[in-house]
């Protein structure tokens, strides 16, 4: 069934891939350029949503995302997966922020340009100012923007990792609010968590998820944060702060206590008796 699992949704990936790309086609290349990038965002609905569908996981929304579209905002979000991409956008409809060297990927870099994402470019200070101004474009215009302040992705078992406080400069100084969501995966019992982290490489991972059975997604919209007046630091600590008791609301998980003692480690005679001691029961 694994295997039947998995060509079945190759073959659907690429069916709705190619039907998504035919129909943006039009819209990326013949409207003008902010209407483009609006009905691109609003694209990444149904097509993230379709992705979603494909690889079996039904989204259960805690919140309601319509009230994010009154006022529009920064989404900011925990991040565990690629799949986080698909799932979000199927919630609000996005424009992506993803990182420069993915531009030059064959296909996918040419299939992802054309949904006129902002191009972030890591290690060039010089272009740091352009892309704030993207972003606070984006924004004013009320076009979802969303961004992973974590940097990198986590297990999703094991809290949040420290937030990099450079997105929060978007919003600083003005009254756009921030939006943030948290979201935690329930596969089935021995299916692969669609969690993509440390040394794990693209390829095999994604296989694994394409043989995976029926799963769940928890998305939680958490209340609205406005800047009123702090800057990038505070706010990153406001919005840290908020999605991590939410997170350790819905999942269980606490923080370890930071005034709690480290074990010490074993002395070197210690260590070596237990290794003499396991080979003799080996």
């Amino acid at each position: 069934m694994r295997i039947l699992r998995r060509i079945y949704r190759v073959i659907a990936l690429f069916l709705w891939g190619s039907g998504h790309w035919i129909y943006c086609l039009p819209i990326r290349y013949l409207y003008k350029e902010e209407h483009s990038i609006r009905r691109m965002a609003l694209q990444t609905k149904y097509w993230g949503g379709g992705i979603v569908r494909i690889l079996g996981i039904r989204t259960i929304i805690h919140g309601d995302p319509e009230e994010y579209k009154k006022t529009g905002g920064l989404v900011v979000a925990n991040h565990q997966s690629y799949v986080d991409i698909f799932l979000h956008a199927s919630i609000f409809g996005l424009r992506f922020t993803p990182k420069k060297e993915i531009k030059d990927w064959p296909v996918l870099g040419w299939y992802t340009d054309m949904i006129r994402p902002i191009w972030v470019d890591r290690d060039s200070k010089q272009a740091a100012a352009s892309l704030m101004e993207q972003f606070r474009d984006t924004l004013r215009k009320k076009i979802p923007l969303i961004v992973y302040p974590e940097g990198t992705t986590s297990d999703g078992r094991h809290g949040l990792k420290e937030f990099k406080t450079t997105p929060f400069e978007t919003v600083c100084g003005t009254d756009i609010p921030i939006q943030p969501i948290i979201s935690i995966y329930h596969p089935a019992e021995g299916d692969v968590h669609p969690a993509w982290y440390g040394d794990a490489t693209f390829m095999p991972h994604l296989w694994a998820i394409l043989a995976n059975r029926r799963s769940t997604a928890d998305v939680y919209i958490l209340p609205l944060i406005y800047p009123e007046g702090r800057n990038r630091k505070q706010l990153a600590k406001a919005v840290r702060e908020a999605m991590l008791k939410a997170y350790c609301e819905h999942t269980g998980w606490a923080p370890p206590d930071p005034t709690e003692p480290e074990q010490p480690a074993a002395p070197k005679e210690t260590k070596e008796k237990d290794a003499e001691h396991e080979q003799q029961h080996a």
